[in-house]
């Protein structure tokens, strides 16, 4: 599929089945988010983490149990290049019909920020 067909199929989604991703899925995604560049050559380290093992809470998302998350040193341009990273996952998620939704706010920041061990001179955006 090219790239301009994921675009215009991706969606937001909200509500999931609550079917697991399976490991090889989880394996796929995390080796293309490892590989994956931005403008600025920023490094990410990336974490897929779980509704259940992890205990996140997520009040506006139902039915999924997997997240991914990003962390990377506090420097000029790091949100960018995040935003710039995390589209490619997105559109590579959508690629395995595994529906996405981008989350901010609506999260409980400081559990996903210790199940990642977010450092002082790190953001996770």
């Amino acid at each position: 599929m090219s790239l301009k067909e994921l675009i215009r199929q991706r969606r937001s989604v909200r509500t999931f089945d609550g079917d697991p991703i399976s490991e090889e899925e989880c394996a796929k995604i995390l080796d293309f988010a490892g590989k994956t560049e931005n403008p600025y050559g920023i490094g990410i380290e990336w974490f897929l983490l779980s509704v259940k093992r992890d205990g996140l809470s997520v009040p506006v998302v139902t039915g999924a149990d997997t997240y991914i998350a990003g962390k990377m040193k506090k420097v000029p341009h790091a949100e960018e290049a995040f935003g710039y990273a995390f589209e490619q996952i997105i559109l590579y998620c959508q690629s395995l019909r595994i529906g996405t939704t981008i989350i901010a706010g609506t999260m409980d920041r400081r559990t996903f920020e210790e199940k990642i061990s977010l450092q002082e001179d790190e953001v996770m955006p």
